[in-house]
Order: structure tokens, then sequence, then C-alpha cells
């Protein structure tokens, strides 16, 4: 039982650990999704050079967190810290993606439509 109990409590801190590092790795490529939100981003001339570099600000910090995720599951001798890795940058992405595709309004947004279709509506 009480290995057990160690590698769960050496799963919980890794994964603690990883989505630290991944919001260090993010913030260092990427703006906040605060600034990506405000209206100063969006109506910019250069909105679209400034999400090309986000979006390659993604792949970058993406790129950094798996290779960490991957190297911590290696020397662990245990997948779940790559496969924390993956859902943590999914997390981080979805929510760039998100900032990008919905301003901030000084009513929060339309209340009516649905978050998936605000997700997935185009920048």
């Amino acid at each position: 039982m009480a290995a057990i109990d160690n590698r769960a409590t050496q799963r919980i801190t890794t994964i603690i650990l990883l989505i630290g590092e991944a919001s260090g790795v993010f913030a260092g490529f990427c703006p906040s999704w605060f600034t990506v939100a405000s209206p100063f981003f969006h109506e910019q001339e250069a909105k679209a050079g400034n999400i090309t570099r986000i979006r390659a600000g993604e792949a970058a910090a993406t790129a950094i967190v798996l290779a960490t995720g991957a190297a911590v599951s290696v020397a662990l001798e245990d997948p779940v810290p790559f496969w924390a890795s993956v859902a943590i940058s999914g997390v981080f992405v979805a929510g760039y993606e998100y900032q990008i595709r919905n301003p901030s309004t000084a009513s929060g947004g339309n209340a009516n439509e649905s978050v998936w279709n605000r997700i997935t509506k185009k920048a």
C-alpha cells in the first residue's frame, strides 16, 4: 500500500510542478490572456501579425512543456507526466485561442451565444 501512496503522491507533485513550469513557459512566449482579449489588442492594425506570433509562441511553449513532460516520464518510468503535459498545454492553447476569438466587451460578450460557438468562431 505504501508504494501506491508514494506513486500517487509522486504523480500529484509532478503534475503540480508541470503546471507551474507550463505557466512560466507560456508567459515567456505569449502575452497574458487579459492582454489578448483586450480591445487594445483587437483594435491594432498589426492584429494579424500579433496572432501569428502568439501561435508561434504557443507552438514553442508547447514543445518545451511536452519535452519536460517526456523527460520526467522517462526519469520516473511513468507515462502520466507526459500525458499531463499534453493536457496542460491543451488548456493553455485553448485559452489563448478563446481570447483571440472573443475580445472583451463592456457587457462581457453575448450571453446568448454558446461557449462552443464562441471558441470555434474564426478570429
